[in-house]
């Protein structure tokens, strides 16, 4: 079987206040309610850092907490 993005096993949720050092685009977009492309414009601004590990493209918590609160 192949895994598919509609196949793949759920990660366990997660929230800002989850203690994870950082998130994935998909978790810190669900977390926040902000689009992936509204994040990817967020860093592009300076206010969201993303950091590259391997292929993969984490949102640092920290900054995620920090805009959020921002935009609140």
């Amino acid at each position: 079987m192949q895994l598919t993005e509609t196949n793949l096993p759920s990660a366990p949720a997660r929230n800002v206040g989850s203690g994870a050092l950082t998130h994935t685009l998909n978790d810190a977009a669900r977390i926040t309610g902000l689009s992936r492309s509204t994040l990817y414009r967020h860093a592009s601004g300076g206010r969201l850092r993303l950091v590259k590990v391997g292929g993969r493209t984490l949102v640092c918590a920290a900054s995620l907490r920090a805009l959020v609160g921002a935009e609140a």
